[in-house]
């Protein structure tokens, strides 16, 4: 509890700064996603209904920023405070489902108002993810590369995992690790311990296939594995006496550590121009590197989030559905319940059916928000809570009593 009032006071206090003068705030967390937050507005020249205006508009500031902190961390607001002024704070109409005023009051020259705020976290949430704020923050695989490089001064490719090649750091595998760090993906280093390890596991062959490196990526605690070449060469195009044009061209393929399925592959080429036959030829790996990287981090994050969302069902199994209205009803609640991403029917039959739920959260916190909501002409009994599932009877209500 005070690490969480710690957190929203420091929050109030980055919005107040954002905001600039008048937009002092104070705030508590009332249930689900509504706030009781105080805003307070300046009274220039007795304009009380102007300074009025002003308060409510910076509660309702103080209260989706309170959302926002919930997905962020208070140096990611920071860092973004700029897009957060944009997206967010100025354009909180957006993610305030309602509100209505508690109650208000001059207070010498400040007008204050106290007002109950509901946010939708849902809408905050994918305009951050849409605008890029949130990506740094999600959990993303661990990534090891096999990755095989010939430069021009080389007869034959080099490849960490084959026996008795020296320690290196390939130019064109170190310029796709930093553009999917920038990403906040993993990068596993193959230094010397790794390396003896994968020449005792895997064929001595720059070629290596999916299925080994999948399986040493799984012994080193990989999610994901990059296979594939780097080549550098000469580039028709020459300047002069001196310039000359190199190319570097890479065919990269990335597989789940879990499944061996195929997640990405990629193909690039960036040419350089340099005096220097080596150094040509190394700018020429390291921009068609970062191309590379550029695409297997949106490929393999796409897939990535994808599978987390399905890890994210909740199967609910229902009886009772005899009475279709009932049935209809409980679906359309179900979608407006917060953390609700999505509804697919599996099995209708006469009085059962199963649905698929992708919900952000667990199976119990779903069946709690659920007693919460209460229905005209039934009710429910969550009979059974599991790990991912619940079971679930719809109860019609008796009809009334005729006199």
């Amino acid at each position: 509890m005070k690490g969480t009032v710690l957190r929203t006071a420091v929050l109030l206090t980055v919005v107040a700064a954002l905001l600039g003068p008048g937009a002092a705030a104070d705030a508590a967390k009332t249930s689900g996603n509504t706030f009781i937050v105080v805003g307070t507005g300046i009274i220039s020249k007795q304009d009380v209904t102007t300074a009025r205006q002003q308060a409510i508009a910076n509660s309702l500031v103080s209260a989706v920023g309170l959302v926002a902190a919930e997905l962020l961390t208070v140096e990611a607001m920071v860092d973004n405070h700029e897009k957060l002024n944009a997206i967010v704070y100025t354009q909180t109409g957006k993610y305030v489902q309602d509100y209505k005023v508690l109650t208000e009051g001059a207070f010498g020259d400040q007008y204050r108002v106290m007002v109950q705020a509901s946010v939708s976290r849902n809408a905050l949430k994918n305009q951050l993810s849409r605008a890029g704020v949130i990506r740094a923050h999600k959990t993303m695989p661990r990534v090891l590369f096999f990755l095989s490089e010939q430069d021009l001064q080389e007869p034959y490719p080099r490849y960490w995992w084959g026996q008795g090649m020296p320690y290196s750091k390939p130019v064109a595998e170190s310029a796709i690790a930093e553009v999917m760090r920038e990403q906040n993906f993993k990068i596993i280093e193959h230094g010397p311990r790794v390396q003896r390890m994968a020449t005792a596991a895997v064929t001595d062959s720059a070629d290596i296939g999916p299925e080994e490196a999948v399986n040493l990526g799984k012994a080193l605690n990989a999610d994901v594995v990059v296979i594939g070449t780097a080549l550098a060469e000469a580039a028709p195009n020459v300047m002069g006496s001196s310039i000359r044009s190199f190319k570097g061209l890479i065919n990269a393929r990335a597989y789940r550590t879990k499944t061996g399925d195929q997640l990405a592959a990629v193909t690039r080429t960036a040419v350089a121009a340099n005096v220097d036959e080596q150094a040509g030829g190394r700018d020429a790996l390291r921009g068609s590197g970062s191309l590379v990287g550029e695409q297997l981090a949106i490929d393999i994050e796409d897939a990535w989030q994808k599978e987390k969302l399905e890890a994210d069902k909740i199967e609910v199994a229902l009886t009772g559905t005899r009475n279709l209205a009932n049935f209809v009803m409980f679906r359309r609640m179900l979608n407006t319940v917060e953390g609700v991403e999505g509804i697919a029917v599996q099995e209708l039959k006469a009085d059962t059916a199963t649905l698929k739920v992708a919900y952000k959260g667990s199976a119990r916190e779903l069946a709690n928000s659920l007693m919460l909501r209460a229905f005209d002409t039934f009710g429910i009994n969550i009979y059974e809570v599991g790990e991912d599932n619940l079971k679930i009877q719809l109860i019609s209500h008796a009809p009334a009593a005729q006199n």
